[in-house]
């Protein structure tokens, strides 16, 4: 399975998470741990990702 928003940079950061090979610019990796992390959840759409941090729980609006 792969995912490509843009074509990779020499600066963007590689890691494997469960066997996944995951590459990321910094500016993206910089919000994603300033959220707590990414949740990758499975929905009848497939595979989604969300901040950590913007669930609804968060005290965000959802109306």
């Amino acid at each position: 399975m792969g995912l490509a928003l843009d074509e990779p940079k020499e600066a963007d950061e590689h890691h494997t998470i469960n066997e996944v090979p995951v590459i990321v610019d910094p500016f993206a990796m910089k919000i994603i741990k300033e959220s707590g992390g990414l949740n990758i959840r499975s929905s009848v759409f497939g595979p989604t990702a969300e901040l950590a941090g913007t669930g609804c729980g968060s005290g965000c609006s959802c109306s």
